[in-house]
């Protein structure tokens, strides 16, 4: 391993490879693609230096690899015994906070326990209800949002659909709640960006951000333990595997870990879609000619190029040769889904948005390289950008969507702002 302050450079300087830099981060995504492909092609393990996001008196602020090709983020995904996400699964490492919040942040057996439990909960019929749920609401928020004619996509729909979704599962009605989980989720992953900055520093964002979902995390899943209803938050209380049950810390940990990343993920993928489609009107009419039959594969399409998570981390639990590299117990491990969704080993023309290309030869990692810790909600966060769709380019017409305002994040593909126009839909 290099040692500790080293960085990968290039040689003659033409590629921005600093990927521990926010100003690296700060810069237009094509900067970001164009060292991921040159990282790719030259140096697809790589030693960065500690991220500047990183307070550098803590312990855990050291360097990093990085892994940027899809056969190796898959090698590392599925083999949880030699990469560890014990330790924490972000670039920018907050470990005591991290277990506070996720299961993911865990590995065999526990991990095998809770994701068990968890999966029992969402029975044919459990997800049937939920199918339908997403509908309802999606319905709802586009009936308040089509007869206004403009304004902050991301505001009015991207944040909502997902906040109104998740507050529906879990059985929360107070509007009150629903905001509040709205918004720690929405600053669960802002840390490093510059809108946050009044909290404190990125380890106080995301510390204050957690507090908020864990205090009512557990609040709610004692209610469910002892008075549990129709809703996933009480599924997931009551149920079983193998013996066991979850204890009401743990249920907390489940709804935290939903907030956070069922809202946060599928807001911004939502705001992608809306984006490409803007850029690319004629995929749009190709999806919704026929869009039952189109639809699924033009999602994972979006999905493939524009990934929610740019990352996740895991750590060496022995030393290890792997990508020609050495990696020393206790390294941290970076795979970056931004660029193995772009692997020309795997992606034909992996820079181009098509949605003729049919999921079987679409096997993206926006939902993880496979393993235990692949993403149990994708195909309910699959359905709901679909739903949206649907109901958004059939009742908005004639929508224009403007430029991205890009969240300041190593870690969420984050869109903040969408401004856009369409002609009023009438009552």
């Amino acid at each position: 391993m290099p040692e500790k302050g080293a960085t990968m450079t290039i040689t003659d300087g033409t590629v921005d490879t600093r990927l521990s830099s926010l100003e690296f981060w700060a810069k237009p995504r094509s900067v970001h693609h164009e060292a991921f492909r040159w990282l790719r092609e030259n140096k697809p393990v790589s030693w960065h230096e500690a991220p500047e996001a990183l307070d550098p008196n803590l312990n855990n602020a050291q360097g990093f690899w990085s892994v940027v090709k899809y056969r190796d983020i898959q090698n590392i995904s599925r083999d949880t015994e030699l990469f560890s996400s014990a330790d924490g699964v972000f670039v920018d490492d907050f470990p005591q906070l991290e277990t506070m919040l996720s299961f993911i942040v865990t590995d065999a057996p526990r991990h095998t326990k809770m994701r068990g439990v968890v999966s029992v909960a969402f029975t044919p019929k459990n997800i049937f209800k939920m199918s339908e749920d997403i509908g309802g609401i999606v319905h709802q928020v586009i009936d308040r949002v089509a007869p206004l004619g403009e304004g902050d996509l991301c505001h009015l729909i991207t944040k909502e659909v997902p906040g109104r979704i998740f507050a529906t599962f879990m059985g929360i009605t107070d509007p009150e709640q629903i905001q509040y989980v709205m918004d720690a989720a929405e600053q669960f992953a802002c840390w490093a960006d510059p809108e946050y900055a009044h909290i404190g520093s990125p380890l106080q964002v995301f510390a204050d951000a957690s507090q908020k979902l864990a205090t009512l995390a557990i609040e709610l899943a004692k209610e469910r333990k002892e008075n549990p209803g129709d809703d996933l938050l009480s599924w997931v209380a009551q149920a079983q595997y193998e013996g066991n049950k979850l204890s009401v810390e743990e249920v907390g940990v489940f709804f935290a870990l939903l907030a956070a990343a069922a809202n946060d993920t599928t807001r911004h993928s939502m705001a992608h879609v809306l984006s490409l489609f803007q850029e690319y009107p004629d995929q749009l009419a190709y999806v919704m000619a026929d869009f039952d039959r189109r639809a699924d594969d033009a999602v994972n399409e979006c999905l493939r190029l524009e990934p929610p998570l740019m990352h996740f981390r895991r750590t060496a639990t022995r030393d290890t040769e792997f990508g020609g590299e050495t990696i020393k117990k206790g390294d941290k491990v970076v795979m970056w889904y931004i660029s193995s969704n772009r692997d020309p080993d795997v992606f034909e023309n992996p820079d181009a948005f098509d949605v003729r290309r049919v999921n079987k030869f679409n096997p993206h990692q926006a939902f993880g390289g496979g393993g235990p810790h692949y993403c149990l909600g994708h195909m309910l966060a699959k359905q709901m950008i679909k739903t949206e769709v649907r109901e958004i380019y059939t009742r908005m017409k004639d929508l224009r969507v403007g430029e991205r305002d890009m969240l300041l994040s190593n870690f969420m593909n984050g869109v903040k702002r969408l401004p856009a126009t369409w002609v009023p839909e009438k009552s």
